[in-house]
């Protein structure tokens, strides 16, 4: 979903981790859920790999498919419930590992947006409580049923983090939420206790400020992990600038297929004619984006695997050998055959000053 702000566009993505739940309690009650994926513009890949990006609004698409087609009014509030924290990545074992309730809130706004670029999530402390906010920047509407679904989904795992520190059944006194009237969550047990509002500013849960010093309760998973892989996942970061995310919205695509434009501009919710103007704006086209893909993919394989050239040439999609020597020389400013010769002479040379 595309939103504008202060004259910049932005387009929210998010990891893909943050499908797992859902896909789970869809897949429990026997829903067509590659089908459902694919209606939500979410590629097949990201059930693999929680860490990739999708678009924001593609979870909102998906929670509106599934309650639609399988008639689960309240799908949203049903995955939150469900979900343990850590299933959605390494955002969630970041928060899972951490010592108390205040150092897990303290991950939670430090690394949302290595997470998503869809709004934001802060704490705001009020007297002798603690105000959880989470605000979604774009937005097809607070009535749209996606975006709905989606509120109540988030509140349910923010609601999921605080229990972790104390009883598992602890609801709270109130809740804001930035959709409209729901009485799916007027009705829903663990709001039972709660004063909530509608159409407000954020979605907010009131946290007791004593609770910020209770320790998490153990967990049974390793939640451990290396610095590089942390570093790794934060050079990943969904981008807020609108080209940047195009970029990656067409290098994420590129996995399973090369897009031509009308694909890039649906996966990213905008028309062809917005995506082609800003590109046009920093002097890029779709078809150089895509190009770049494949060439970013092609060094892979000719420096990492030993496929033959030809093969390479047929799997990125060209119709021979001479017009993907051709592309790559643009960019290589070499041959394929050159550019493999040289990777592997730099990787002897690296061997030999080893054992120097």
């Amino acid at each position: 979903m595309l939103s504008h702000l202060g004259g910049m566009y932005t387009v929210g993505l998010t990891r893909a981790g943050i499908i797992v739940p859902i896909v789970g309690v869809l897949e429990r009650v026997g829903a067509p859920v590659d089908m459902l994926l694919m209606r939500a513009g979410v590629p097949m890949r990201a059930r693999a790999d929680p860490e990739m990006l999708i678009p924001t609004a593609s979870t909102a698409r998906l929670l509106a498919e599934g309650a639609r087609s399988q008639g689960i009014d309240n799908l949203g509030l049903l995955a939150g419930q469900q979900a343990r924290i850590e299933t959605v990545g390494l955002f969630g074992r970041l928060i899972r590992r951490s010592p108390t309730l205040g150092a897990a809130l303290t991950e939670v706004v430090s690394h949302h947006p290595t997470f998503s670029s869809n709004g934001r999530m802060w704490l705001h402390p009020h007297g002798e409580q603690v105000e959880f906010c989470q605000a979604f920047t774009a937005m097809f509407g607070r009535f749209d049923l996606g975006w709905q679904q989606a509120s109540h989904y988030i509140l349910m795992l923010m609601l999921n983090i605080v229990r972790l520190a104390g009883d598992p059944t602890w609801r709270p006194a109130e809740v804001r939420l930035q959709t409209g009237e729901s009485a799916v969550l007027r009705d829903a047990d663990p709001l039972a206790a709660a004063r909530i509002t509608f159409a407000q500013p954020a979605t907010t849960v009131t946290v007791p400020r004593a609770f910020l010093d209770h320790p998490l309760r153990r967990s049974d998973l390793n939640h451990q992990m290396s610095p590089g892989s942390l570093e790794a996942w934060k050079a990943s970061a969904p981008p807020r600038d609108f080209v940047a995310a195009i970029i990656q919205a067409v290098e994420i695509l590129s996995w399973e297929r090369y897009p031509n434009v009308h694909v890039t501009a649906e996966f990213l919710g905008v028309t062809v004619r917005t995506l082609q103007r800003h590109l046009a704006e920093v002097g890029m086209t779709h078809e150089s984006l895509v190009g770049r893909a494949r060439f970013v993919t092609a060094a892979a394989l000719l420096n990492e695997t030993d496929t033959k050239i030809l093969d390479i040439a047929l799997d990125l999609g060209y119709s021979d050998h001479a017009h993907f020597t051709r592309a790559f020389g643009r960019w290589a400013g070499c041959s394929p055959q050159e550019y493999r010769r040289r990777c592997r002479q730099k990787l002897g040379r690296s061997s030999l000053a080893r054992f120097a």
